[in-house]
């Protein structure tokens, strides 16, 4: 078997996949939302876009909530699944919600907080991905 059919049944491993299923089709509607608004503000104030450096993390937010949950339905039930899920949980709320809390940059700081749980998440996946490829190697020998 090759490397890809390795992933291909790691994946196919998925434990309830619902709630991260709801939540990363909840973040691709509030990105597009963000879009929309990111490119309406550009077209409203034509005179300013070009002078305001802006920047659209919605694309990115979108990817970070895709990875946490595709790493959230490939582990086991257990409480480190729960705690995963309120974390997914807390990056939707925390973007939307963001200006209802008194913290200067609260925004960033859940999506810095994101970005290095997904960095780790990755890296988990690689490491779950390399341990099963072992295991189907050293079970042909």
């Amino acid at each position: 078997m090759s490397t890809f059919d390795n992933i291909f049944i790691l994946i196919m491993k998925l434990y309830k996949p619902l709630f991260s299923v709801i939540i990363i089709i909840i973040q691709f509607i509030l990105s597009l939302k963000s879009y929309y608004d990111y490119v309406e503000w550009g077209k409203s104030h034509p005179e300013l876009d070009g002078l305001v450096d802006r920047f659209f993390h919605g694309e990115s937010l979108f990817v970070f909530v895709l990875i946490l949950g595709i790493y959230e339905m490939l582990i086991k039930p257990s409480t480190y699944k729960i705690v995963i899920r309120i974390f997914l949980v807390l990056i939707v709320l925390g973007t939307q919600f963001h200006n209802l809390i008194p913290i200067e940059d609260f925004y960033f700081g859940v999506y810095n907080c994101a970005w290095f749980s997904t960095v780790v998440a990755c890296i988990l996946i690689f490491l779950r991905m390399a341990e099963y490829s072992f295991k189907r190697i050293n079970n042909r020998n």
